[in-house]
């Protein structure tokens, strides 16, 4: 009997627990919702009117596909209002689902709109609770139009795709650093110091805007490429620089996980990979005057060897010291036409208002100290990798040997 009544009454409160559980009342289906994967933002110089294009996800296309013929991966939508605040109701009249911004992937201005100034969208963007702060920015100098409205080949989500061109570029090539966030941009607005933003063009005239672009061969045509870097001072892009002096900027950032540099060895092209750069940087003051010291230190890797003569010991040292005088100069080089662009890539302004003493007290008074900073540098460097053969291989008739394993 009284096992009875126990089980009446723990059915009871069982039954009085569960009514109290509120379930998934406040869930919304996926096909509810417009979920974004990349957007762009643009300004019309003439009207003032913000520009916002949406990429929205096809879910039945990015899945596997079991019927015949392509659906588009992404609808590209666009959104014009005359102020970022009413970019939210104009977008609400034109999508027939909630606009999901949680997984953006990647953010693109257009250049005129970095050169006007990002302070009014960036002060949108964080005040937003779902805001993504860590989504990789770009800057198009193509029309942004064009960008949003073009397939890529082979990764069919343009923002995620050129997430990963960031992340494998940073690793294959040393051109990009990874530190190209939104959040990066934010950090700097209030200092002096410059944040590089990755530029991004579209390869072609025409953008491929159909789902043919799938079935042809030539991958470059039409794609978008990172073809250098957006200086912003603040919120406002003020410059640019090129492919190849990013690598010089990234490697004297220590951000550099890989550096490439072709020299001329005896008359003949040697390539070497440095693997992993070290730098130490410290800034010092000499007879009032501040240097930055920036020190480099490297294993290389033997890429490429054209040399007619073999590979000894002595020659490895000659390879090395050119490579060490070469990229000496091309960054000091570097260092130099930032200066006389004003550019205060490094933060040295910010470095020098933070040193104390005596040395320090009159460098503190001048106006632009940082644009009179030394620089100096020393580069150590040691190949420990000259692959898998010793020489290059010769023609018979050249009057040489053969190589060597």
């Amino acid at each position: 009997m009284k096992g009875s009544k126990r089980k009446l009454r723990l059915m009871i409160t069982g039954v009085c627990l569960c009514c109290c559980l509120t379930g998934c009342w406040d869930k919304v289906e996926i096909n509810q919702l417009a979920i974004g994967e990349l957007v762009g933002a643009d300004m019309d110089p003439k009207t003032g009117k913000q520009i916002v294009y949406y990429q929205i996800v096809n879910p039945g296309a990015v899945a596997a596909q079991k019927e015949a013929g392509t659906k588009s991966p992404v609808y590209t939508y666009k959104v014009q209002a005359s102020s970022i605040s009413e970019l939210g109701e104009k977008t609400a009249d034109l999508l027939p689902r909630q606009l999901f911004p949680d997984h953006y992937q990647s953010e693109i201005v257009s250049e005129r709109y970095a050169r006007q100034g990002l302070n009014p969208f960036l002060n949108f963007f964080e005040r937003q609770y779902n805001r993504r702060s860590n989504l990789y920015l770009f800057v198009t100098d193509s029309p942004l139009s064009d960008v949003m409205m073009t397939y890529l080949p082979l990764e069919r989500l343009t923002g995620r795709s050129l997430r990963s061109l960031i992340e494998n570029q940073s690793k294959s090539t040393g051109k990009i650093s990874t530190k190209s966030r939104v959040k990066d941009l934010v950090e700097n607005m209030e200092s002096s110091m410059l944040t590089v933003i990755p530029m991004l063009s579209l390869n072609g005239s025409t953008p491929l805007s159909s789902t043919e672009r799938y079935e042809q061969i030539n991958a470059d045509k039409g794609n978008l490429i990172l073809s250098g870097g957006a200086v912003f001072k603040h919120d406002r892009m003020i410059g640019k620089m090129d492919s190849g002096q990013m690598a010089y900027y990234v490697l004297l950032k220590g951000e550099s996980e890989v550096f490439f540099e072709s020299i001329r060895v005896n008359g003949r092209k040697v390539d070497l990979q440095a693997a992993k750069p070290k730098v130490r940087k410290r800034l010092d003051i000499v007879s009032g005057t501040p240097v930055w010291k920036v020190e480099i230190s490297t294993p290389l890797i033997l890429m490429n060897n054209e040399q007619r003569k073999d590979l000894t010991l002595e020659n490895l040292e000659e390879i090395s010291r050119e490579f060490n005088q070469q990229v000496h100069k091309k960054t000091t080089e570097f260092y130099r036409d930032a200066l006389s662009k004003k550019w205060d890539l490094f933060g040295l302004e910010n470095k020098i208002k933070n040193k104390r003493g005596k040395a320090w007290k009159a460098a503190h008074a001048r106006i632009n100290t940082w644009n009179q900073t030394q620089f100096q540098l020393t580069i150590k460097s040691k190949i420990i990798d000259i692959g898998e053969i010793i020489n290059p291989y010769r023609r018979q008739n050249d009057g040489t040997r053969a190589n060597q394993r």
